[in-house]
């Protein structure tokens, strides 16, 4: 039988830890939520506040927006980490104007998810890492998608 590698090991900690946070935060399933459904918008800014407005590039069609919603909430675990509302747990707010990495333009937001987030970049009080494409074994359309998704939460 051969021994499960540290590095291995190390990550299935991460991995439960991250999930054991998140579970324990108060922003994961309730029993009445629909699970498997794309998180909803944020409520608009109240009265007084500005929206961050901007145009949506020409390559985000509203295709790719509704993929990466379904691939946020599923198959690319972003909601274990960011929330299912993306409002934030172990990992930071994405529906708000401030980026900790980068200016939150799609293409950045692309390279950001390709590359994840580094040690020496995280900004949380766990110093937990998001590994390249957040661990998740997606394609590199479906980074595209979530990115696309992820921009109109903040624009």
């Amino acid at each position: 039988m051969k021994r499960i590698t540290f590095k291995l090991a190390g990550r299935l900690l991460a991995f439960s830890t991250i999930f054991i946070v998140v579970g324990c935060s108060g922003r994961g399933a309730t029993d009445d939520a629909d699970v498997g459904a794309p998180a909803a918008r944020p409520a608009a800014p109240e009265s007084g506040v500005t929206a961050v407005t901007a145009e949506r590039p020409a390559s985000i069609t509203d295709a790719m927006v509704q993929e990466g919603a379904q691939i946020y909430a599923g198959a690319g675990i972003c909601a274990a980490c960011h929330g299912a509302d993306a409002t934030g747990a172990v990992g930071p707010d994405l529906t708000d104007a401030e980026w900790l990495i980068g200016d939150g333009e799609f293409e950045q937001l692309v390279d950001q998810i390709l590359e994840g987030v580094s040690a020496a970049e995280a900004t949380n009080p766990l110093g937990a890492i998001m590994p390249p494409k957040g661990g998740a074994a997606i394609t590199d359309a479906q980074v595209r998608a979530v990115a696309a998704y992820v921009w109109t939460l903040s624009h």
